[in-house]
This record gives C-alpha cells, sequence and structure tokens, in this order.
C-alpha cells in the first residue's frame, strides 16, 4: 500500500502533557521531547497502523520499549512486526549517507533522522520525517507546530541547517521497513496513488495481498579462513549436499535477509538466511561468517525487556523474555570479540562479575556451564563479545 501522508503535532493539547516514556521529570512529556515518539507515529500512521502518539506512547510503555524517556526504535518491531527496523546510522562526526535515504524513500519508505533543532553552540536534538527528495533538500513531516497542512511542502533545509550543508544537517538516521509498502510515497499537494490495472483491465482487489519486496539488508561476509567455500543450503541440514543451493568462496559479502539477523554474525549453531551476489537465496552457517569491513550495523537497545503488566488495547505486543545474567567462575575470564576463542580480547572479568546474556534465553540457557560453547554476552565494562560459556554459571 502506498504511504499516506499523517500529521501529529507533539504539541496536540490531547496529549502534549501526557509523561514520555517512563520519565522521571515533569519537563519529560511528549510536548516537550516527544519528537521522535510523534515522527515514529506518523510514520506507523502513513502505513496504514493508526497510532497517536498518545496510544503509541502506552503502548510501548508496555512492552518496555522505554529507556527512561528515551524510545528503544526496536521496540516499534515487536508491537509491529510488519514494520521492521532497517538500520540505525549515526553520523554525528560523519556526513550523512544521503544515498540510503534516497534509496529509502525510493522504495516508499520514509525515513526518520535527527536534526539540530537550535542555531546555538549547543546541539539540541529534534526528529522529524523524511517524505520526499528535492534537489539539494528533503520535504519533511515536522512534528514542531510549523507546517500543519500536509498538503503544502515543508523543507528540511530552511529550518534546521543551522548554515551547514545537507550532508552535515543530519545528526542520525533510523530506517524501518514496512513489508508491505509498494514503492510510493504520497507527496503534499498530490493524490494518492491508484494501483495500476491488471492485465484483464481490472484494478487488482484492495483486500489481495501485497507482495513483499525485495529486503536489502546489511552483509555479513565469509572468512578467509573457509578455505574450502560455504554451502548456502535450503535447510540446516547438513548430512548430505542435496539441500546445496550455492557454494560461495571464502571473502564472499552475503546479503542478510532476515530481521535483525546481523545480530547471528559469528554465533556458533546458529544459521541465517542470506542472499548471494547471484541472487540465490538460503540458510547460512554463522559461525563462518564475520561483519563486513565498513559496514554500518544497528544498534541495539541494551534496555531488559519484559512481559506487558496490562493488556495493549487493540493489538497485543509481541511476547517478551527477561535476559539471562551469568556469573564468572574464572578469574581473569577473557572476553573476545569473536567466538572462536582467538582474535582480539574485549575485557577480562573477575570472579564474580556479572554479565548480561545477549542471546535468546531459551538457547543461551542449554549453553551455560557447558564447556566448548561460545556465549554472547555484555561485559561488565559494557562491551560485547563472547566467553566460555563452562566458565559461567546463571545467577
Amino acid at each position: 500500500m502506498p504511504f499516506k501522508l499523517v500529521y501529529y503535532s507533539q504539541q496536540d493539547p490531547r496529549w502534549k502533557n501526557d509523561r514520555l516514556g517512563f520519565g522521571q521529570s515533569e519537563k519529560e512529556t511528549i510536548g516537550y521531547i516527544g519528537c521522535a515518539l510523534t515522527s515514529v507515529s506518523m510514520m506507523l500512521s502513513g502505513h496504514g497502523f493508526t497510532e497517536t502518539p498518545q496510544t503509541l506512547n502506552k503502548k510501548l510503555q508496555n512492552a518496555k520499549g522505554f529507556v527512561g524517556s528515551g524510545i528503544a526504535w526496536y521496540a516499534v518491531s515487536q508491537i509491529y512486526p510488519q514494520v521492521r527496523i532497517n538500520s540505525i546510522i549515526k553520523c554525528y562526526d560523519t556526513p550523512a549517507p544521503l544515498a540510503q535515504i534516497d534509496g529509502a524513500i525510493a522504495k516508499g519508505q520514509p525515513a526518520i533522522v535527527c536534526v539540530d533543532s537550535q542555531p546555538s553552540p549547543e546541539f539540541r536534538s529534534h526528529y522529524v520525517v523524511l517524505i520526499g527528495r528535492k534537489g539539494n533538500d528533503y520535504l519533511m513531516l515536522d512534528p514542531w507546530p510549523y507546517q500543519t497542512d500536509v498538503n503544502k511542502e515543508t523543507y528540511l533545509m530552511p529550518r534546521y541547517s543551522q548554515g551547514n550543508p545537507l550532508q552535515r544537517s543530519i545528526m542520525q538516521i533510523v530506517l524501518f521497513e514496512n513489508i508491505a509498502a509498494d514503492g510510493v510515497i504520497q507527496l503534499p499537494g498530490v493524490a494518492t496513488p491508484t494501483p495500476a490495472p491488471s492485465p484483464s483491465g481490472t484494478t487488482k482487489p484492495s483486500n489481495q495481498p501485497t507482495p513483499a519486496p525485495v529486503v536489502t539488508g546489511p552483509h555479513a561476509r565469509v572468512r578467509d579462513d573457509v578455505t574450502f567455500g560455504l554451502n548456502i543450503r535450503s535447510s540446516e541440514d547438513t548430512s548430505s549436499k542435496a539441500n546445496v543451493v550455492e557454494t560461495v568462496p571464502a571473502g564472499t559479502l552475503l546479503t542478510i535477509t532476515e530481521p535483525n539477523g546481523w545480530t547471528q554474525i559469528g554465533a556458533i549453531n546458529q544459521w541465517m538466511r542470506v542472499r548471494t551476489p547471484n541472487g540465490k537465496e538460503g540458510l547460512a552457517a554463522a559461525w563462518y561468517l564475520e561483519k563486513a569491513p565498513g559496514e554500518i550495523y544497528p544498534t541495539v537497545p541494551d534496555s531488559t525487556t519484559e512481559p506487558a503488566s496490562e493488556p495493549t488495547t487493540g493489538k497485543a505486543p509481541a511476547p517478551q523474555t527477561s535476559k539471562l545474567v551469568v556469573k564468572v567462575q574464572k578469574n581473569g575470564l577473557p572476553v573476545y570479540e569473536s567466538n572462536y576463542g582467538k582474535g582480539k580480547v574485549v575485557s577480562n572479568e573477575k570472579t564474580g562479575a556479572k554479565l548480561v546474556v545477549l542471546e535468546d534465553a531459551s538457547k543461551a540457557a542449554a549453553k551455560i556451564g557447558s564447556g566448548g560453547n561460545w556465549l554472547n554476552v555484555k561485559a561488565s565494562t559494557g562491551k560485547r563479545g563472547f566467553v566460555d560459556a563452562g566458565s559461567v554459571k546463571l545467577v
């Protein structure tokens, strides 16, 4: 379905005084700092998942989708699995990759970006929704009361460039992907596009499912020590080669096609759905893969999620599970950057140190206390890596 323009103001009296997320201060309201929440509300509503800042605030609270008053971007996909997080790109100190914004918009996926809201030396973040490119500028939906009429064009640069070029006026990019988008965004003053007629001359009924577009995700690289090549399979069965769809050499870049699949890169006994450069799709053994050089991967929020404490109005959020915490049993336990016990050590942990397990709890629990398995954890220093599962125990 096409993306339709929906405007919400964070200053709307219906919700401007609502406490944002789990904020503690009286100033932490939707009206004062709720630009990110309001931008997400406009993005979801434009895709047909009608949410006001008020309703979305409550659903995200129930889904533990805030860290204080800061929105946890990934929690949006927990409430609406059809709207996946594609990437989060920080560009505070580097030119913004405008090509990625343009590519998303071309596929009917608006971009949520962070800009500097004030010309003062102090940086003050503000989030807006980009819906179209016009020359060296972007059309936007701005949650701060500026231009509430979606039939009039509102540009980013006159208000938020602060004298900088376009590439330096954007500080962060958050890209969501609605799997049912058809590559069209309604623009100000332009009527909503109608579906193209079918070969029979009739218009496609609106209740027919829209095929999901090809997902262009982040990449994983086949490790250099996989000299025999990596088999891409149609199933996880390794007992024969009957299910091998293609064998790719070491160094090949594979496109990850499953949501958040990049988090499994390097994980022992994990399989990842990928696409080869030849367009073949299948499953790759994640333990033979590494992060692609120069690739910018989304940052997963560190907040622990728990089941919602009360039912959510309308669609209930997906069930959440608490993260496991383990205790180090061996003094000086190394936390490795990779999961095969070699390479860079990111931390050395003392006996009794507590580490947060970043893997799925149901899978991780079976490995804890078992030597020869690797566990993905967050170290006491805050860095992420892998430890020998046999050297830790559950708290």
